[in-house]
């Protein structure tokens, strides 16, 4: 098992303040959170630039800690176009980032933070250690 690097709420929170300065004059209208990860950063964002279109992607790149083939478990339904911001949790190794831009070319992608320091992102993100599982304020274990 990986080392695990704990995140805190007040991590997310200054790091979507970081971001929101960066995307403000964008000119998004809306905001697809890539669920479940970009749920709570995307409510953030959405708050910070007052974006009151919110929708959200389902996808899925890992079955519990061992990372699988991307699947698109519910797609979006509204328009995609330059004024669409697709946020999500992380950048890891990227298979869900270049699933979206491949699929949703003319959207952007704001990340909160990245473990590949060579990675090509529309916006700035946050660095964080390659082969560390971060665990987010947000994950606990499922009710049984």
């Amino acid at each position: 098992m990986p080392d695990k690097e704990f995140i805190t709420y007040e991590e997310v929170n200054a790091e979507c303040a970081k971001l929101a300065q960066i995307l403000k004059d964008g000119n998004f209208k809306r905001i697809i959170a890539v669920a479940r990860g970009g749920l709570v950063p995307a409510c953030i964002l959405a708050q910070m630039l007052n974006i009151r279109e919110i929708s959200s992607i389902s996808l899925a790149s890992y079955e519990g800690e061992q990372q699988s083939k991307i699947k698109c478990l519910v797609p979006p339904e509204i328009s995609m176009d330059e004024n669409t911001l697709f946020v999500d949790d992380l950048y890891d190794s990227g298979s869900t980032y270049r699933y979206l831009k491949e699929k949703y070319p003319k959207a952007k992608i704001a990340v909160i933070f990245c473990k590949n320091p060579n990675a090509e992102l529309d916006f700035p993100a946050a660095a964080k250690k390659a082969g560390r599982w971060l665990v987010f304020p947000w994950e606990f274990e499922p009710i049984k």
